[in-house]
């Protein structure tokens, strides 16, 4: 049996991966599209998981291949930044380490991102910089909501529902939403190498839907 911190680390982890996974994929195709403006459209084919995918789709389009992908990528900075938490550079060149695993019979890749990360131009460089630096502030976002307990009112019995996760209550869904739930967390499952439980995606689910509505209740008092 996992002790209290080992589970409080994978529930980080997961969290922090959940929070990253899209949001790399959504900064990469900006920049792609920035420097790149007549890729708009166009398909840009990778191998991933096995089969040949279009990445140049938005994360609510991409191939679920790819989204598994990019999931691989989230947990690897995990690692990355887990191992070199003070060392930006030390945790880049990890992360690019990563990448070639994962890429190594993509024959679509261009072989000279294939080269040791200290042989990399900077701006190839500053991709793994990035993955780190998106890493980092979800890590630091995960504690401070975990540093920062709320109250909540528990859900009552009757569907399905999640056990309690980093002191959040249960919360109450519906049996076909706790089926897609299960199916979701299986995936994830898959793409991370060990089992994750549908109970702690949902709480960490919920966390970053309440960062999210917190980030936007302040913008709007900014506004006013």
């Amino acid at each position: 049996m996992a002790t209290n911190g080992a589970q409080k680390q994978r529930n980080e982890e997961l969290a922090a991966v959940d929070a990253v996974a899209g949001r790399m994929h959504e900064d990469w195709r900006r920049d792609l599209l920035k420097t790149n403006p007549e890729q708009r459209g166009q398909p840009r084919m990778r191998m991933r998981g096995g089969v040949m995918v279009d990445v140049n789709q938005p994360w609510a389009k991409l191939h679920p291949k790819a989204q598994a992908d990019n999931v691989r990528a989230a947990g690897d900075a995990y690692k990355a930044v887990k191992k070199f938490p003070r060392d930006r550079e030390a945790a880049a060149a990890l992360v690019h380490d990563f990448w070639i695993k994962r890429n190594k019979a993509d024959a679509s890749q261009p072989k000279e991102l294939f080269k040791p990360y200290a042989k990399l131009p900077e701006i190839e460089k500053d991709k793994d910089r990035a993955h780190v630096d998106a890493m980092t502030k979800a890590i630091a976002s995960v504690r401070k909501r975990v540093m920062t307990p709320r109250k909540t009112k528990t859900a009552k019995k009757s569907a399905p529902k999640a056990k309690k996760a980093n002191g959040a209550a249960a919360v109450k869904i519906d049996a076909q939403a706790w089926k897609r739930l299960q199916a979701s967390a299986k995936r994830l499952s898959a793409a991370l190498g060990r089992e994750v439980p549908a109970e702690v995606l949902l709480a960490a689910g919920a966390d970053a839907m309440a960062a999210v509505a917190k980030a936007l209740a302040a913008k709007s008092r900014a506004r006013r």
